[in-house]
């Protein structure tokens, strides 16, 4: 299967996941703002992803302090994840988890832990955020990000510290069967390797999850139409960016814009 399909597979198990667990966080409790009315939210989170950007960028000079501290957010990030399901008993996937990343962090245990993480981020957050703030979210973040690929480039930098510490922040899907994490590209300049970062995945399935809980449109099987409408638009415009593989893109402009842009439509139908 080629790798761009392989990312929409991604891309689509995340979000319809992240929708059927969204029972069990909201009984858990898992709610990352009290009232997710409030816009105010949408700030917090982005000057949360300022600060834990700002801290790898400033860390990556120090591999083996940086490593310890993201060992420490997975193992937390996962256990959260399950808690829902598991309790305290959280731990031990997080545990083994996190031993197979240090011990082997081969693409499929990392593209495996990534999506685990996403599916968690999406829920939480879709559920922690009504339509409004979410909106406002992406189109902050579909900003940001366009200004640190194409501008000031920090978020290149960023992607190619990660990918070499072999932290699940990233999608790698190989395109040789000689992939190796020492370097992207091959001798000859060939692409060894397709990369999605996990924020591109989140990021606008918030809005999906959100939309699945909080908007009053009528149900499509198992799912809202506004929902399925924002879902369709994050793979039409993911559809897009992955026709564009050849050079680093920022990918929020062109996922945040289309779901967005489904989201509305579904509220005039």
């Amino acid at each position: 299967m080629k790798a761009k399909y392989v990312i929409l597979v991604i891309y689509f198990i995340a979000a319809i996941a992240g929708i059927a667990v969204t029972p069990e966080y909201k009984a858990a409790g898992m709610q990352a703002f009290e009232n997710p009315e409030d816009v105010s939210n949408s700030i917090l989170y982005f000057s949360a992803i300022l600060a834990f950007t700002a801290v790898i960028l400033i860390l990556s000079r120090f591999k083996s302090v940086l490593k310890l501290i993201m060992y420490i957010l997975i193992f937390v990030s996962i256990y959260y994840v399950f808690y829902p399901f598991a309790g305290v008993f959280s731990a031990i996937p997080a545990v083994f988890i996190l031993a197979l990343l240090i011990k082997k962090p081969n693409w499929i245990i990392i593209d495996i832990s990534a999506l685990l993480l996403s599916i968690g981020i999406i829920s939480i957050f879709g559920i922690s955020l009504e339509p409004t703030p979410a909106i406002v979210l992406l189109a902050i973040l579909a900003a940001y990000d366009a200004v640190s690929v194409y501008k000031t480039k920090h978020m290149i930098s960023l992607a190619e510290s990660v990918t070499k510490l072999k932290l699940p922040m990233l999608f790698v899907i190989p395109l040789t069967k000689d992939f190796s994490f020492e370097g992207i590209e091959g001798e000859k300049g060939e692409k060894k390797a397709v990369y999605i970062g996990v924020g591109d995945i989140v990021v606008p399935n918030i809005l999906v999850v959100s939309a699945q809980c909080f908007s009053a449109s009528p149900y499509i099987g198992f799912i809202k139409l506004s929902a399925l409408m924002s879902l369709f638009g994050g793979l039409f415009g993911l559809a897009v960016l992955l026709r564009m593989v050849g050079r680093p893109h920022a990918g929020l402009p062109f996922l945040n814009i289309p779901t967005i842009a489904a989201y509305f439509i579904s509220q005039l139908l």
